[in-house]
């Protein structure tokens, strides 16, 4: 168990908090921490399943319903001060007040939030009554009444030594006899971010795989991380085919990129020398432009993970899960460090903050301050294709280490694009024309890439021979550009551009208004 969850918790137990709340669903693991801080004696359990339990041997007998289990330490008198806990289990659906089909509020919930009430005031008021509340779940919602007088323990992913001591105990257990000792660093990364109970699973999956535990089983267990952390609802761990090469223009960009990986993957050196750990960039673009492309080639640039992060996940309906959310998937990064964070389309959640919307203020000011303060080698990369209504505070040093703007290609990018599709569709060897990179001005990456696509479709339905420039120009003559058809939107982001002096992507050098 992580030391520093072991000191808060018993911090919260030394200044009398009424009800302290463990969110997590590896409830065995939960039931050492406690033992470990208030030790098996005076603790209560309750559960939907077996009512009373025995915490220690988790035996139990006649069924008590939870109303009836509280009303004892609601009422007692004790005749001396004794410390105890009550832990209650997977109790979320009796303590959140919901009205029923009929209007009316559930009275045995009711009678339950009211007992919780009583419960932690006369801790705080009564001196010699010491009753501690121990609420376990793996969603905790608490009403008002009850949540001012609870205190949260975030349990923390396991450290780079506990994760060695478990795969140190999995392969003492299952007795591996050829263990290379090596192996455990390459395993390592791909453990990050999970918790001891999905870490015993990946190594029992690996065992079970090939009969033992080796490097090669890195491939397996990140294919599982990957859906694990899809079901988080949270984030997404995205496959980094993509590398700088598949990215036509952005040279300056790109450069800043391979200073950065300098950095990035020899952090320790770095940081040693006085270096500052890599925030990361903000890429605000033409749509179409490459920024996505640009943050998948980032993560295969520094071998590191790719984790997205869509801001309209993190909206919950309950009061307080919307910045509890954001505060779990920064907390599944940090885990998963060093790696790349990208957030896509951030202009979506972050626009016109500061208006009636509450909950998106206190969201962002949390990003905000973990973007300040932070130190993991997670690496930021936040994408928008409108600056426009971000508030400035977004913007300005210390929050990201650069912002750059991605412009409409130019005539050299316009080719660059061209060279790097044909060359996917094998066709590297086709010499591009002046007219074909003139006439496809104001196109975007994708607009490029669907000429290509569809002059590679002609070809094969009229069975012509092979592609040739004639094709390309006139599926190009044919084609509206993003230019066109949103003209207002492009000439209007090119003004915002100029105006907020960001860095250019292509020549690297400041945006100015004319």
């Amino acid at each position: 168990m992580n030391n520093k969850v072991i000191n808060d918790f018993r911090k919260m137990i030394d200044v009398n908090t009424p009800i302290i709340c463990i969110q997590d669903y590896d409830f065995a693991r939960i039931d050492e921490l406690i033992e470990i801080v208030v030790g098996p004696k005076n603790v209560y359990e309750w559960n939907p399943a077996t009512g009373r339990t025995d915490f220690k041997n988790k035996g139990s007998k006649e069924y008590e319903p939870l109303d009836a289990f509280l009303d004892f330490y609601v009422t007692e008198e004790p005749f001396k001060p004794i410390d105890k806990y009550l832990v209650l289990k997977d109790v979320q659906d009796y303590v959140n007040e919901q009205t029923s089909e009929t209007g009316y509020l559930d009275p045995m919930k009711t009678k339950i939030k009211s007992q919780l009430q009583l419960i932690a005031q006369r801790k705080l008021y009564d001196r010699s009554y010491s009753t501690t509340v121990i609420i376990v779940s793996s969603y905790i919602h608490l009403p008002q009444e009850l949540d001012k007088y609870a205190s949260y323990l975030d349990i923390s992913f396991p450290t780079d030594d506990e994760i060695k001591q478990l795969i140190d105990l999995h392969v003492k257990v299952n007795e591996y006899k050829n263990y290379n000792g090596s192996d455990t660093e390459k395993l390592l990364p791909s453990l990050k971010g999970l918790t001891c109970f999905e870490i015993d699973r990946m190594l029992d999956m690996a065992m079970s795989s090939n009969g033992t535990l080796t490097a090669e089983d890195q491939r397996m267990i990140l294919q599982h991380k990957k859906q694990m952390v899809k079901k988080s609802g949270l984030l997404e761990l995205v496959d980094t085919p993509a590398s700088l090469g598949s990215i036509g223009g952005m040279d300056a960009l790109k450069s800043y990129l391979q200073r950065k990986e300098k950095v990035i993957k020899n952090l320790g050196e770095a940081m040693s020398k006085g270096v500052a750990v890599p925030k990361g960039i903000f890429i605000v673009g033409m749509p179409g432009c490459g920024k996505s492309l640009c943050a998948k080639a980032s993560a295969a640039l520094f071998n590191t993970p790719l984790l997205k992060m869509d801001m309209g996940s993190m909206m919950g309906k309950y009061v307080g899960e919307s910045e509890g959310n954001l505060r779990r998937a920064i907390q599944i990064a940090e885990a998963a460090a060093p790696c790349v964070l990208w957030i896509d389309e951030i202009e979506k959640a972050f626009s016109g903050v500061g208006g009636n919307n509450d909950i998106m203020t206190r969201m962002f000011g949390y990003f905000l301050s973990w973007m300040q303060d932070k130190t993991s080698s997670v690496y930021v990369i936040a994408t928008a294709n409108n600056a426009d209504n971000l508030p400035p505070e977004l913007k300005r040093k210390g929050r990201f280490d650069e912002i750059f703007c991605v412009n409409l290609p130019n005539a050299e990018e316009r080719k660059a694009i061209f060279e790097v599709h044909l060359k996917k569709k094998k066709k590297g060897n086709l010499k591009l024309s002046d007219k074909l990179i003139k006439d496809t001005d104001g196109f975007n990456g994708a607009d490029i890439e669907a000429v290509v696509n569809e002059a590679m479709e002609e070809v094969f339905i009229d069975e012509k021979k092979d592609l040739n420039i004639d094709v390309l120009e006139t599926i190009a003559s044919q084609t509206i550009s993003i230019s066109k058809s949103c003209k207002k939107q492009i000439d209007s982001m090119k003004k915002v551009f100029e105006e907020s002096s960001f860095k250019d992507a292509t020549s690297g050098q400041i945006t100015k208004s004319k």
